[in-house]
């Protein structure tokens, strides 16, 4: 005998077009009251694949869906709808209990955002309209995220009582965490088998949770694969076990179209276009062996779904009646596949619908697992008359069906059960499982920080890590800052740094067991800012010549300071290189409001080296001077001896005598090259005794007595040799003037550089 919750949600279904059927416990029957008319076009059903069909734990019809028409019990629109927004076609639909809200359910769809496709959702209350239920006006189709394919299911958090949306965009899959606070904008995110660079192929397909909700199977049509994934109910993480490449098929006969598992979470049962239904067994998730053909026959089953007494329902296309494999459990063809048990008033059989989770899971079922909390944990019984005999693991015993439990410290508590009939003493079931219960962490009272800091100063939130941990282990614990109570509760729009601001900002702290992190406490101080100090000190001090002491001077107007070295006076006298840290208090009457500075005190830089300065010249204002040293550092430079700069370059210097100064910028030790100075000639001379340009000479060629000028006629011929002391060549050779034409140049220096150029003789 099973221990059941009977999964009772899944008791009413309406899908296809106007087409539904009821379980009463015992036995289907056909519905013809659906309501929702879906149209088709070029094959394919309008809105979602999947009709949203919300069922409550005592198999109640409360609402169903296509995401844009919803519709209650009576088969009457719900308060508020419809919606202006139409589901994406053959997209998959969800919904899910709001764990802080009995009567609130999220409905998850698809829509089209011009061109891309986001996830919204809208919210149900059940408490509208006088229990017929309504749409929250101010919750309908609120975005989560956009360029989201087909694929969506819910999957039950390992505390049992939130809820994991998971999704795929962009080659990642989504894990997205509902809790009574609310659904998380920030999700958790797995990059497993597909990818990015898949494009479109990964917008395609269909996703399914296993009962135990452990597993979950993706299919990608486009891609030809099926993938089975493991999943961590605790961290909504997702890790590839399995993926098999259907390479071998077309896209037109070989795609994905429904995943489904057995009740018992070891088969799972694949349909694909005109292939037929598939069967994995995965008892040995290590090695699971080919997949099983199930139906030979090529059909189109586009979709499966498992029933409320664990049957796996299938439909073929446009065909008025339903199959089923009735033993789905069996490997091979033992699973009794029966394609017609059920004829249905609907001719029009193309989707089955999506449920919510069942709230209490076959098997022992528990919800809350954090320390503090009441653990409530369920086991029934169908049959008989039930006496339970539960051993919670802890020294304690109960005797109900539901039993709440509060553990007193955090571990892995072994829990059984035992159920027998109360009259006959028979065993009707018993069952053991592991419950961990995890440390909740606790934030000590906060204080407010005063923050007085220099404008622009950013605050690091990480460096009151500590305080908050209050001694917790933090590869434990972990700690995350908020602006809102509301993104501290659901861990959105995390902060790590901020920038005071004159006046006060509260931030929110949420310290959490990173193992679970729905054990968790949050709570808030502020920063106040009433006015930005400045600490008028220099950063940098320098010990220069032979002094071997300094004295650094903080500035007035505070009410205490404090430096490093554990003086408490305005001025330390210090001898040491370092970092000196200097705190300082200013009292604002109802608190005190601390600042502090960071002074280094250093050497300076070694006396600069000239290595080579090098001088270009021959124009009359475009000549320059570089000055290359032979090691770099903080230097400065300069030509004149008055003016520095910072770069060792000097252009547009005028023509002039110069000497190179370097110098250190921190303690200005100096030192200087020879004199340099700049060449330069005429283009032309006027030889004709007026007292103006008579002579053709170097300009500046007196600086260097060794320099050798030589002047050349246009064939070659040498016609003069200068010295530096020469007045300069007369334009004439061997006495006899020269006629007017253009004459060539060398000029030889002492450092052995040569030049060459031409000037013009005039008369």
């Amino acid at each position: 005998m099973e221990c059941l919750q009977a999964q009772k949600e899944r008791n009413q279904w309406y899908f296809g077009l106007l087409s539904g059927m009821k379980y009463d416990g015992s036995n289907y029957s056909s519905l013809d009251d659906n309501s929702i008319e879906r149209q088709i076009a070029f094959g394919m059903i309008e809105g979602p694949d999947n009709i949203i069909c919300a069922n409550d734990e005592d198999g109640n019809l409360m609402f169903y869906s296509d995401g844009r028409i919803f519709r209650n019990k009576l088969h009457q629109n719900l308060l508020n709808s419809p919606t202006d927004e139409y589901a994406v076609r053959e997209s998959q639909a969800a919904v899910a209990r709001d764990p802080g809200n009995p009567n609130r359910y999220y409905v998850f769809v698809t829509i089209y955002d011009g061109i891309r496709q986001k996830l919204s959702y809208s919210v149900v209350d059940m408490s509208l309209d006088d229990g017929l239920g309504g749409l929250v006006p101010d919750k309908k189709h609120i975005l989560l995220t956009s360029r989201v394919g087909q694929h969506m299911v819910t999957a039950r958090h390992a505390n049992g009582r939130d809820i994991w949306l998971i999704v795929i965009r962009e080659g990642t899959y989504l894990s997205y965490l509902i809790t009574e606070n609310g659904i998380s904008n920030t999700p958790v995110t797995s990059n497993e088998g597909i990818s990015f660079f898949d494009g479109n192929a990964t917008q395609f397909g269909v996703m399914e949770i296993s009962p135990d909700n452990k597993l979950i199977a993706a299919g990608f049509p486009v891609l030809k694969k099926l993938f089975i994934l493991t999943f961590n109910d605790l961290t909504g993480k997702l890790d590839l076990i399995y993926e098999e490449e259907e390479t071998e098929l077309t896209i037109d006969d070989g795609a994905f179209t429904s995943v489904e598992f057995a009740p018992n979470s070891k088969v799972l049962y694949t349909t694909y276009l005109f292939d037929g239904i598939q069967q994995y067994d995965l008892s040995d998730l290590d090695n699971i062996p080919p997949r099983i053909d199930i139906t030979t026959t090529p059909s189109h089953y586009p979709y499966l779904k498992r029933g409320p007494d664990g049957q796996v329902f299938s439909v073929e296309t446009r065909k008025p009646y339903i199959g089923a494999i009735q033993n789905p459990n069996v490997i091979g063809d033992g699973c009794n596949y029966n394609p017609n048990v059920l004829s249905l008033s609907g001719s029009t059989l193309l989707d089955l619908p999506t449920f919510l989770l069942p709230k209490y899971p076959e098997g022992i079922s528990f919800i809350n697992i954090c320390e503090g909390e009441t653990t409530e944990l369920t086991c029934s019984v169908s049959i008989g008359r039930p006496l339970y005999h539960w051993d919670l693991g802890d020294g304690t015993t109960a005797s109900e069906e539901h039993v709440s439990h509060t553990y007193a410290a955090p571990g892995t508590y072994t829990v059984s059960v035992v159920v027998t009939d109360l009259y006959s003493g028979d065993l009707l079931y018993t069952e053991t499982k592991e419950i961990t219960i995890y440390a909740t962490p606790n934030i000590t009272e906060l204080d407010d920080i005063y923050a007085c800091f220099e404008e622009d100063t950013t605050i690091f939130f990480s460096d009151y890590n500590e305080d908050i941990l209050n001694g917790l282990d933090p590869n434990i614990y972990s700690v995350s800052y908020y602006f809102t109570e509301t993104d501290a509760l659901l861990k959105d729009n995390k902060v790590i740094e901020y920038i005071p601001e004159l006046g006060s900002k509260t931030v929110w702290a949420r310290l959490e067991n990173s193992l679970n992190t729905t054990c968790y406490d949050i709570a808030h101080f502020d920063i106040v800012t009433p006015e930005f100090i400045t600490i008028d000190l220099p950063s940098d001090y320098y010990i220069c010549d032979d002094r071997t002491t300094i004295t650094l001077n903080a500035p007035d107007g505070f009410t205490s300071y404090e430096w490093s070295t554990g003086e408490t006076t305005q001025s330390i006298t210090v001898n040491t290189i370092g970092d000196y840290v200097l705190y300082v208090v200013k009292d604002f009457g109802d608190f005190t409001c601390e600042s502090q500075t960071v002074i280094s005190v250093k050497i300076p830089d070694p006396p600069p080296i000239i290595q080579e300065v090098n001088v270009i010249d021959w124009s009359q204002d475009h000549n320059s001077i570089e000055i290359i040293l032979e090691e770099e550092g903080a230097y400065e430079y300069s030509v004149d001896g008055i003016n520095y700069q910072s770069s060792p370059q000097f252009f547009n210097l005028p023509l002039a005598d110069y000497i190179a100064y370097v110098r250190e910028v921190n303690c200005l030790e100096e030192v200087s090259s020879d004199p340099l100075f700049l060449l330069y000639y005429n283009k032309f001379f006027t030889p004709n005794n007026d007292g103006y340009n008579d002579y053709w000479q170097i300009i500046n060629s007196r600086q260097d007595e060794a320099i050798e000028v030589y002047i050349f006629n246009r064939y070659g011929k040498q016609l003069a040799q200068l010295k530096s002391t020469d007045k300069g060549w007369d334009g004439t050779y061997n006495g006899v003037p020269l006629p007017k034409s253009d004459y060539w140049f060398k000029v030889v220096r002492s450092n052995g550089k040569i030049h060459h150029g031409h000037f013009t003789l005039k008369r």
